[in-house]
């Protein structure tokens, strides 16, 4: 028997609230991927990787620094390099001097002069400032693996959050199609309800008849009363489901929407083979992406603790400007190097080193464990489709060979050739068979969409 929700969807309008707002699928995932903390945090997370890979990209470069200073002094110093008793006085000088040619007198009288006064050699106030670029040479190798490290721990915070986005997208979907299936429940229940009640009216009609006794209407009365309970379970069922779409799009619970698509009970297979949905889970698959990362971050992770083994060298250039203080040039710089070795520490790196080479192993083995975790996903997954889609044609058939019991049961009732009983059991297993074909309907397109989330594109 093939059906379509498309032919009932007037049914299901029945149990929408008043003014719902009617929700496609693809408009509630989106709306879910918007809202979701966990993929804001999720950026988050990317966000503070990529800041550690462009901070360990920045220590790679040279390093310009600066630094300076004042100092005012209590006076300035000055120097008297003669005692100015022992020197000529200006006129026995210019009568020394009256032999030497004019242009060495002019030389040599302020020199001898300029002796009788002390010479400033400092100021009292001086002041100085430094510029140095400072470039690591050695340290490059562990740099390096750190960056390679935070690099992969970045891309691995971008697979996270794709499979984030793969989560969000199935809990919506799965709380998209709960909302369906609890109002199809729901339609079915009453359904049994509008049964039970005619057929106890039929009891009443017996009963003055004297056609049965008072015990085939109490009977009826309290297979009436659980077909009512079940309808109100069904209609909390629905409210339940719509709390938990709208929480999803990060709208108020008692929101009222309803959801709306044509979603078919009698849906075609996927057409992927086991073989074609593992191949493509092992390729796409968030957890296999980062896990693989991870591995990267371990190996790179390693090869940074090598290289705090090796020595410590770094090219300088300095420059420096002095103001105030005739000791030193004004102006001068430098080109150099540094070097430091710290080559016994009792095993401290090595032992990092050794550290560092069991993350690799851990992460590795995680990697195996992640893809063995991803195969059983989706073979779980893809056997669910199967199981699903075979239900859906056992339940269907199941309503037909009900339906016709219920029926053939009635007629009999009516003969006076069957009991109440038989005809609230069939009026249950009639009930029961076409719950669990809308279970089975809804558990298909449900099992569908974790499918997708375990391959990780549209089966």
């Amino acid at each position: 028997m093939r059906r379509t929700l498309s032919l009932v969807i007037p049914m299901i309008a029945l149990a929408a609230p008043a003014g719902a707002r009617d929700v496609k699928l693809e408009d509630a995932v989106q709306a879910a991927i918007e809202h979701s903390p966990d993929l804001r945090m999720g950026a988050a997370d990317r966000e503070k990787a990529r800041a550690e890979k462009m901070s360990a990209l920045g220590a790679m470069g040279p390093r310009l620094s600066t630094d300076g200073g004042f100092q005012y002094w209590d006076q300035a110093t000055s120097v008297q390099f003669l005692d100015a008793s022992t020197l000529p006085s200006e006129a026995e000088l210019k009568q020394t001097l009256s032999t030497l040619p004019q242009p060495m007198q002019d030389i040599f009288l302020p020199l001898v002069e300029n002796m009788r006064n002390p010479l400033r050699v400092q100021d009292r106030l001086t002041w100085s400032v430094n510029l140095q670029v400072a470039q690591p040479l050695t340290p490059l190798y562990s740099l390096y693996g750190l960056w390679k490290a935070n690099r992969a721990a970045e891309q691995a915070a971008a697979a996270m959050q794709d499979g984030t986005r793969e989560t969000v997208r199935y809990r919506t979907s799965e709380a998209f199609f709960r909302i369906l299936s609890a109002q199809r429940m729901t339609e079915v229940a009453r359904t049994a309800v509008a049964q039970v009640e005619a057929h106890l009216k039929t009891a009443r009609a017996f009963l003055d008849a004297g056609v049965v006794g008072r015990d085939d209407v109490l009977r009826a009365e309290a297979a009436l009363e659980r077909a009512r309970d079940g309808q109100n379970q069904g209609e909390a069922g629905v409210m339940l489901a719509r709390a938990a779409l709208n929480v999803q799009m990060g709208l108020p619970p008692m929101e009222p929407t309803q959801p709306v698509g044509d979603y078919t009970s009698d849906p075609p297979d996927p057409g992927l083979t086991l073989e074609q949905c593992v191949e493509k889970a092992i390729r796409n698959r968030a957890e296999v992406r980062a896990t693989s990362k991870r591995a990267e971050m371990a190996s790179a992770g390693k090869h940074a603790a090598i290289g705090t083994m090796l020595p410590t060298l770094a090219a300088v250039f300095r420059y420096s400007h002095l103001e105030g203080s005739k000791f030193q040039r004004e102006d001068s710089w430098f080109v150099g190097g540094t070097f430091t070795w710290t080559f016994w520490e009792w095993g401290a790196n090595w032992y990092k080193v050794r550290s560092a080479g069991a993350d690799v192993s851990k992460a590795q083995d995680g990697l195996r464990l992640a893809h063995d975790g991803v195969v059983l996903d989706v073979t779980k997954s893809w056997l669910d489709v199967r199981t699903a889609r075979s239900s859906i044609q056992a339940a269907a058939k199941a309503i037909v060979a009900s339906e016709e019991a219920l029926r053939v049961v009635t007629r009999k009732y009516e003969a006076s050739t069957a009991t109440s009983v038989e005809v609230l059991d069939a009026q249950s297993a009639l009930t029961q068979a076409k719950a669990a074909h809308e279970v089975a309907v809804f558990n298909y397109w449900i099992a569908r969409a974790n499918l997708r989330r375990a391959v990780g594109v549209e089966p």
